[in-house]
């Protein structure tokens, strides 16, 4: 690929989750690069605009902050349409709730039939303001994407402003929802009923983290493959760093044992950087706060130094 034809987005939005930090990930990951690879394009930075002070006051328990998310989600999913979509984007993210402007975005320049979302993660993010259990939007994102409110494991009731407010954010995407059959999960090992419900009901391919470890990587990038043979041609991968077992890195806010190990991840994100397919890479959930050993921007660098070119700056 040639090097200039990449789109560098950063947006470090952090309160989609329980914990602060993430905002940080960006640019320590950025900063790591830049000490080993020359960077092909300037960095659009989509800015967060609200200080923790401003976020305080949560006003609804089962979609906190969601206005301010709102507002910066709108912001960035309006930058990820400006670009030009024949170009290849690498979006660098806070907490994971970014994805839900990151698939607005994705979504508004291209055919919602033709999207497949990979997502590599410890965790499904498939809940609804109705089913969650913490009302932290990051765990909502995919829900986003397919708009199932999952009412059958309905447990929160939900007044009219945030129902609207739901309904807003869900359409971000300004066109119809994603087929929940061009979701796959891969490296899963937590999550609630009401998400397995979900996954059940709807027909979504879940690749866990245990099957992958029992079967090995091959297969699992085999069956990704095999899933999208003749179907969803346009890939929006999310990455979340918390994919990745803790001996790794703990740096993230949920690191869960059992995950990928560092060649596992260092391979899968090879694999999808090698398809054409593949037209938005998100990294997200480095948190430079929790770092207790080896840093997590450190282990994600290296993951990422084969993708975007081996300029040595040492």
């Amino acid at each position: 690929m040639n090097k200039q034809a990449l789109n560098i987005v950063v947006s470090g939005w952090e309160y989609g989750a329980g914990k602060s930090g993430t905002s940080k990930g960006p640019d320590a990951l950025l900063k790591a690069l830049q000490n080993h690879i020359e960077l092909p394009n300037t960095p659009k930075h989509v800015d967060q605009t609200v200080e923790a002070q401003d976020v305080a006051h949560i006003y609804f328990p089962h979609l906190k902050r969601a206005r301010h998310l709102l507002k910066h989600q709108s912001r960035l999913a309006n930058t990820i349409e400006k670009l030009n979509p024949q170009t290849r984007t690498l979006l660098l993210t806070g907490d994971h709730s970014n994805a839900i402007g990151g698939i607005a975005g994705f979504c508004r320049n291209r055919n919602p039939e033709n999207i497949g979302i990979i997502w590599i993660d410890a965790h499904l993010d498939l809940h609804s303001p109705y089913t969650t259990p913490s009302g932290n939007i990051h765990g909502m994102s995919v829900n986003t994407a397919i708009e199932m409110d999952n009412l059958d494991c309905k447990v929160n009731d939900l007044d009219a402003d945030c129902i609207s407010l739901w309904e807003e954010i869900k359409n971000l995407k300004k066109c119809n929802a994603i087929n929940p059959e061009n979701i796959v999960f891969m490296g899963i090992r937590s999550y609630e009923d009401a998400e397995i419900h979900l996954i059940k009901t709807a027909g979504i391919k879940v690749l866990f983290a245990e099957d992958i470890h029992t079967n090995g990587l091959d297969w699992a990038l085999n069956e990704i493959q095999m899933h999208f043979k003749h179907k969803a041609q346009e890939w929006y991968v999310s990455f979340d760093v918390d994919s990745m077992d803790p001996s790794v890195s703990i740096g993230t806010g949920t690191p869960e044992a059992g995950g990928l190990g560092k060649e596992q991840a260092a391979e899968t994100l090879q694999f999808f950087w090698n398809q054409s397919q593949t037209q938005l890479l998100e990294i997200t959930e480095i948190n430079p706060e929790l770092d207790t050993q080896n840093p997590m921007a450190e282990a994600v660098c290296d993951l990422l130094r084969p993708l975007l070119g081996s300029t040595n700056r040492e």
